[in-house]
């Protein structure tokens, strides 16, 4: 007769929890440092119990080796004393991070709105998150318009857009003109109005214009490369948990006059709320980089991006939405529609699961090697490491990236760090000059959202 699993006695358990012994079935299983366990507190009761006795056992061991003077101690004993006190460590790292997700929904909670509230609230809220599936599959990608007309001389003109402010200018002989007004997918409501020397002013038109809104099949394609005929370029940056690098990068970014793409974990949200605020101010665009940075393929253990048994659909959800409300309560701001898979583990179906709740993904320029792409692995800090690269080289890369292949770096998405462990040598310290040599060639940094246009 078959096993069934404790948890759902409907379904066929082939393997039993390591700690507990119990049947689960797969959705049940974790895996967790080369055993399966049914849930969490199992594998927490199972570690402790080891760490406990051997901690309890090696004193006396160690008397007793040295009282008869025999074979030395077993350094395997405090090997895995190591390990497991490593095991403990994470533990507590994965229980704090689970405590503040829990902390956030609780806040929800508090303002009379429930997790799950939250999450369709966020579907309803932007116009970004109505997605449609034209069988063609196709959707608009660019939308420009242009605007003039008269007005009296030495007035002040601007437009806007959705209430922001997008282009102002001073009417010289009776005429203005505004080219390239671009429309974002959903509703877009442009305002031209007049301002006159006495303070007085005037809504010369108003446009209400509705473009395209994203489709399924727009969004689950993953986005690493722009244009190769257009001379841009993006820089992005991950921050997961390190903030050690971000005040100079911004600085460096302020003083070149240069925006970037910058995607946050919840966590970062929630340790260093006044640099993203900084960010923000400084005209930065934030993408989402999950909330606690999980794996969610098997990347790690066999080289193959399949979904882990352990991600579902909604635990991603999760893991983007309350990153995004937490970001909108830090800001006041809605959080650009992009994210970043956590160590580059994406597929097909992940990608999926993110553009339901109108999310496009964005990785970097890849290459056959590391010298023919984006990546900057400025993140390795161990200088014996194969995947080791000083700054210097890290710059040459960047500078030469596409030298010898006819579009060059044209549309190119470069990959770096806020935060590093790295004791010297620091990749970020070579930005000024890796953007003003760009410059020189004739490229153009942008937003990621620029380089999509």
């Amino acid at each position: 007769m078959a096993n069934t699993c404790k948890n759902h006695p409907d379904r066929e358990a082939k393997r039993r929890c390591y700690h507990c012994k119990e049947w689960i079935c797969s959705e049940c299983q974790i895996r967790l440092v080369h055993h399966i366990y049914c849930s969490f507190r199992c594998f927490l009761s199972h570690n402790i119990k080891r760490i406990s006795h051997i901690i309890r056992d090696v004193p006396n061991h160690i008397k007793l080796q040295f009282r008869s003077l025999g074979p030395k101690i077993k350094v395997r004993d405090f090997i895995e004393i190591a390990l497991l006190l490593l095991i403990l460590v994470s533990t507590v790292m994965w229980i704090r991070n689970s405590m503040e997700l829990s902390r956030l929904k609780n806040e929800l909670s508090s303002e009379d709105v429930s997790p799950k509230q939250a999450l369709d609230m966020i579907s309803e809220e932007a116009d970004s998150l109505v997605i449609v599936s034209p069988n063609s599959g196709s959707m608009i990608l660019k939308n420009k318009i242009d605007i003039e007309g008269e007005a009296e001389s030495n007035c002040i003109v601007s437009i806007s857009s959705n209430g922001r402010l997008i282009d102002a200018q001073v009417v010289k002989a009776r005429k203005f003109k505004f080219e390239g007004i671009v429309g974002k997918p959903g509703r877009n409501n442009f305002i031209v109005r007049a301002f006159r020397e006495d303070g007085s002013s005037d809504i010369l038109e108003e446009i209400n214009l509705t473009f395209g809104r994203p489709t399924i099949s727009y969004l689950t394609r993953d986005f690493s490369r722009g244009d190769i005929s257009v001379p841009r370029i993006a820089f992005t940056f991950d921050g997961g948990y390190l903030n050690n690098a971000t005040a100079d990068i911004l600085d460096i970014l302020k003083h070149e006059d240069v925006k970037a793409t910058i995607f946050l974990t919840g966590i970062f949200l929630r340790k260093y709320p006044e640099l993203v605020k900084r960010m923000v101010a400084e005209g930065h665009e934030i993408g989402n980089h999950t909330w606690s940075h999980p794996h969610l393929t098997t990347f790690e253990s066999n080289r193959r991006h399949f979904t882990l048994d352990t991600i579902t659909r909604e635990q991603l959800h999760e893991q983007l939405s309350l990153t995004e409300i937490l970001f909108r309560k830090i800001t006041g701001k809605e959080m650009v529609k992009f994210w970043r898979a956590p160590y580059g583990e994406h597929n097909l179906q992940i990608r999926q699961w993110a553009a339901d709740l109108g999310y496009k993904h964005i990785g970097w320029t890849l290459g056959r090697g590391w010298e023919d792409g984006m990546d900057t692995l400025d993140w390795v800090a161990d200088k014996n490491s194969s995947a080791y690269h000083s700054a210097e080289e890290i710059s040459d890369k960047i500078l030469t990236f596409g030298a010898k292949t006819k579009h060059g770096a044209n549309g190119a998405i470069v990959l770096m760090h806020l935060g590093t462990e790295r004791k010297d040598d620091y990749p970020h310290l070579k930005l000024p000059y890796i953007i003003d040599q760009l410059k020189k060639m004739n490229y153009e940094p942008v937003l990621i959202s620029e380089m999509m246009q």
